[in-house]
């Protein structure tokens, strides 16, 4: 992906999850930025810096990577089939097992 084609997904993104929540003013307002900016970035004409990508996500309540996944893809079908069930299972395995293992990490250093 381009970096026009990253702000145009980005801003495509930020349109679509403030509508409704927020005008440009009122969620510039919420973020301590000026209007002007968030109609900079919806305008493809800058990027937000890093602390203001969080707070954007934080006021849409969102995770700062989905404002970057394109939303007017397709949604990817899987068949259900013995294989593809025994690979899910092993993922989902591998992803839970690793969860536990981050979460215990993080009690360990929340005791210590």
């Amino acid at each position: 992906m381009t970096e026009n084609e990253l702000k145009s997904v980005f801003s495509d993104n930020l349109k679509n999850y403030r509508k409704g929540m927020f005008t440009q003013e009122t969620l510039a307002e919420a973020i301590g930025v000026s209007s002007q900016n968030i109609n900079d970035i919806e305008g493809k004409r800058r990027f937000p810096r890093p602390d203001t990508l969080v707070k954007i996500a934080d006021a849409l309540g969102v995770e700062v990577y989905q404002l970057f996944i394109p939303q007017d893809t397709e949604p990817v079908s899987i068949k259900k089939t013995p294989d593809n069930e025994k690979i899910r299972a092993a993922i989902q395995k591998d992803v839970i097992e690793k969860s536990r293992r981050a979460i215990n990490r993080l009690l360990d250093k929340l005791e210590g």
